[in-house]
């Protein structure tokens, strides 16, 4: 890259701006990151290196893939687009790195990805991928505000 076709953070929001270009600023793994849409997808493939419960076995997980993430039995449980992975990470370890505009919480035990969501109810969100079909349950304490989440986040 030359010195002339490096921009700042500034310079790129303004062309992006300029040019009504939809994008969000992220946070990913301690980075700062611009997230450009294109048409109903949004361009995040980060992917994070997990250790699952066979400490031998380690997996690279995109983030878009996570539809939803339960606590089952002291044990996270990713559930993704094409498998389930089960790791001893905890539900605080997830809030962290995951980016809180896409995944939030409607219950203590589950953090679900906006982008599958098919339906809200009072008693459960409807997790939804191709034919795969999930009923995540809500907690009252959690379901308001994830309800406003949901909202903001259809309107991107």
């Amino acid at each position: 890259m030359t010195v002339n076709e490096v921009k700042t953070k500034a310079e790129i929001i303004e062309i992006l701006d300029t040019n009504g270009i939809d994008y969000r600023m992220t946070t990913c793994f301690g980075h700062e990151r611009i997230c450009i849409s294109l048409g109903d997808e949004v361009n995040c493939n980060s992917a994070i290196i997990v250790q699952t419960c066979n400490k031998d076995v380690l997996c690279k997980v995109y983030l878009n893939e996570i539809m939803f993430i339960a606590i089952e039995n002291r044990k996270s449980v990713l559930y993704l687009t094409d498998k389930k992975i089960e790791t001893h990470y905890s539900i605080d370890y997830w809030k962290e790195i995951l980016d809180a505009e896409v995944f939030v919480q409607p219950h203590y035990s589950y953090i679900v990805n906006l982008n599958y969501v098919d339906e809200v109810t009072k008693d459960f969100v409807k997790v939804k991928y191709n034919v795969k079909e999930y009923s995540v349950y809500t907690s009252s304490r959690k379901i308001g505000a994830f309800r406003k989440a949901f909202l903001k986040f259809s309107g991107h």
